[in-house]
């Protein structure tokens, strides 16, 4: 469960690297990519995981069709699946970890391929670093619908208390050092395909280091606003934390709540910043909208 977004204080001082990022690799101006987030047969942790792979496929399709009309885009569809769920029993490695098996992940794999979908391997941390995290899912980037995501929220790497207890963070390097990995099985299995690269932040704090974030050639990396709260304070905290130079360093993304957005969710108007809420709207429109 994200936090609400009314208990965040921010004070943005940090800004991203100097590598300029461009409407290029996997978002190319013309495109975006739509989310339904969560983990399979766990209800309580997102949408996807209140359906069958076979009932989520009309359903991200409508939604994706959805924003599509909107914005006259083109809209991937997405499986967003959390893969390493953070944990309060630290399990046999000791890393506040569950995973999930191969073959629920190759069920979501081809039924994505199977109808031109892409799929978001999320990464809750617990214990390891990030690109720990990553090494058990390297190698689905060999599909070529295949991305990875990585949540700080859960991470109490070298603290001696279970996730969920205090609130995590990574660092700018630790993001360079995972986009190193990605751009380095890409290159060694001859793939040439772009991939993407997503950061979950509702809070400034959950990521230090913003102005050593490195651009990689094949690696589109976005940061995603996903807190929970009124639609007014979600577009503020969304500006703030993605204003005009986050824009130019990294792309953006937009979680949006079922249940605990309130009084209404955002439309796709709103999200795209072709719409005012209230006195305001986005500036920066999201590359990628995820549901949970």
């Amino acid at each position: 469960m994200k936090h609400i977004l009314c208990a965040i204080v921010l004070i943005v001082t940090a800004s991203y690297g100097s590598a300029a990022h461009a409407d290029s690799g996997y978002f190319d101006g013309t495109t975006l990519m739509l989310g339904y987030y969560g983990r399979p047969n766990a209800q309580s942790l997102g949408v996807l995981g209140q359906h069958s792979v076979e009932e989520l496929v009309p359903l991200v399709k409508a939604k994706a069709d959805e924003y599509g009309k909107v914005t006259g885009k083109t809209v991937i569809p997405a499986f967003h699946l959390i893969y390493g769920l953070a944990t309060s029993d630290p399990g046999n490695d000791q890393d506040y970890i569950s995973a999930l098996s191969d073959d629920k992940m190759m069920l979501y794999i081809n039924s994505a391929r199977q109808h031109d979908f892409a799929v978001i391997i999320d990464l809750q941390l617990g214990e390891m670093t990030p690109s720990e995290a990553i090494q058990p899912v390297l190698k689905y980037l060999k599909y070529d619908n295949v991305h990875l995501a990585i949540d700080p929220e859960f991470e109490v790497n070298g603290l001696d208390v279970p996730p969920g207890k205090v609130i995590g963070h990574i660092s700018g390097d630790e993001i360079n050092a995972v986009q190193s990995a990605m751009h380095d099985y890409l290159e060694k299995n001859n793939i040439s395909q772009s991939k993407v690269l997503l950061v979950h932040m509702f809070r400034e704090s959950m990521v230090s280091g913003k102005d050593s974030v490195k651009k990689y050639d094949n690696i589109d990396l976005i940061m995603n606003l996903d807190g929970h709260g009124s639609p007014d304070l979600k577009v503020k905290i969304y500006n703030e934390l993605y204003d005009e130079q986050a824009a130019s360093a990294v792309s953006g993304g937009m979680k949006l709540f079922f249940n605990e957005d309130k009084p209404a969710l955002l439309t796709p108007e709103q999200v795209m910043g072709m719409a005012d809420i209230g006195n305001t709207r986005i500036k920066y429109p999201p590359v990628y909208i995820n549901f949970q």
